[in-house]
């Protein structure tokens, strides 16, 4: 009877164990959403993450500021935003967790012979007072200014100058992905002068200096202030495998990670 009793527990056992299995294989997968702001850097961290944990990261990228509303409706686990967050203004079932710092930069096309503004200049071509490349030493051509991307444009009416209404704008026949159409814009149109994350612009762009200045862990931020936050955002507390992405980010490896990328990183790395 004994006997009978041990083969039933060990069957029962063996019958267990793929249902654990299952279980554990779902919880070493997580769901991050985010935009064409942010998708790019968590795909260099998470391919990193992955190789070093065995943790699948599925990414799901959307429109601008949608990895916020995913992961509080619950379609993810870590929503992404490149926004300098009012915290108050949080769901209070959100949490966010800063892991870097994302520069803003001023991209002119390529033939542009301009290759520095000085900040008083850039606060007043965002402001309209200055409307011709002439007047900071390029050729005589009405300036056309691309502001396609919603986080970064709102963060430099603040950070640097708000915009005057009737400055000569350039925008696409059709919408699409801001990151990639500010490039096609800037790169077609040598007037043309756009914002872009630092690291997102394309080979055929150039970026302009700010006095002097490209934003870097030494220039930032009394030399050189325009940036959002990169925000990981989750509902409650992390746990799990969503906890050991955000130790990952905030890590040695994945500050040199998002440093590869030209963000400025939380803390000072070797």
């Amino acid at each position: 009877m004994q006997k009978k009793l041990i083969i039933a527990i060990a069957m029962a056992g063996l019958a267990l164990a793929p249902t654990l299995a299952h279980a554990d294989a779902q919880a070493r997968k997580i769901t991050i959403a985010g935009d064409p702001c942010t998708i790019p850097q968590a795909k260099a961290l998470a391919d990193a993450f992955t190789k070093k944990t065995g943790v699948e990261v599925v990414l799901v990228p959307g429109k601008c500021r949608t990895g916020v509303s995913e992961v509080l409706d619950g379609k993810a686990d870590i929503g992404l935003a490149t926004f300098n967050f009012d915290k108050s203004n949080l769901d209070k079932s959100l949490i966010d967790t800063v892991v870097g710092k994302a520069p803003i930069v001023m991209v002119v096309n390529k033939a542009n012979p301009v290759n520095n503004l000085s900040q008083a200049n850039l606060k007043a071509i965002l402001a309209g007072k200055i409307r011709n490349w002439k007047e900071v030493g390029g050729k005589d051509v009405e300036i056309k200014n691309v502001y396609l991307q919603p986080c970064v444009v709102e963060t430099m009416s603040y950070q640097a100058e708000h915009y005057g209404h009737d400055i000569n704008r350039l925008n696409p026949e059709k919408p699409g992905n801001p990151v990639a159409g500010t490039n096609t814009l800037v790169e077609q149109d040598e007037a043309a002068i756009g914002m872009q994350l630092y690291g997102h612009e394309s080979l055929n762009v150039k970026v302009l200096t700010v006095d002097g200045n490209l934003p870097d862990a030494k220039s930032f931020p009394a030399k050189y202030a325009f940036y959002e936050d990169y925000n990981i955002v989750t509902k409650g507390e992390p746990s799990g495998a969503v906890k050991e992405y955000i130790d990952f980010a905030l890590g040695e490896e994945g500050q040199k990670i998002l440093a590869s990328i030209k963000h400025i990183p939380l803390k000072r790395i070797r």
